[in-house]
């Protein structure tokens, strides 16, 4: 092959890359995706409200209250001869913006455990119970002194800590 021939090639060679270069650039493109997520949610279960329910041989020695932060209740009652009971109407809201499951609840057995062990809690709320955005459910907390007590305990004052152990509903 003669040198004219293979300088026509070397330029041919080279103006098929530039070509080909150019024809990639051409075709190729830069794509950017810009992006924020912001997050409204928020997360709000609490104690709006315990009233006081029905007293059978029990007075009420102060007026049922919910803490300051809402996340507690207190209430204080007299029993005053076996067989008596009290129940008090605690409401659970849920003012946040995301439904809330009851995983556990906690306190009623320690509680019962304790002396005087003539005196039992209770409340109706289940594990799973759904507490969408937006509404309330009323749980029911019975206090009673067991009707087949024989005598007086020497320990006269009985306290529980019950705990509703709320979590994101799936």
């Amino acid at each position: 092959m003669s040198k004219k021939a293979k300088n026509i090639l070397i330029i041919i060679l080279f103006l098929a890359v530039i070509g080909m270069a150019i024809g990639y650039a051409a075709l190729s493109q830069l794509l950017t995706i810009n992006g924020t997520a912001n997050i409204s949610a928020n997360w709000d279960v609490k104690i709006s409200n315990i009233a006081e329910g029905t007293l059978t041989g029990a007075t009420s020695k102060n007026v049922a209250t919910v803490s300051g932060d809402k996340l507690s209740a207190t209430f204080d009652v007299n029993l005053e001869k076996p067989g008596a009971t009290a129940t008090y109407i605690v409401t659970v809201q849920n003012a946040g913006t995301i439904d809330a499951m009851l995983e556990s609840v906690t306190g009623v057995d320690t509680a019962n455990a304790a002396n005087p062990t003539d005196v039992t809690f209770d409340i109706n709320a289940n594990k799973n119970d759904t507490l969408t955005s937006g509404s309330t459910k009323d749980y029911t907390v019975t206090v009673k002194w067991l009707e087949a007590a024989e005598s007086i305990p020497t320990t006269k004052e009985k306290t529980a800590t019950i705990t509703l152990n709320y979590v994101q509903a799936p």
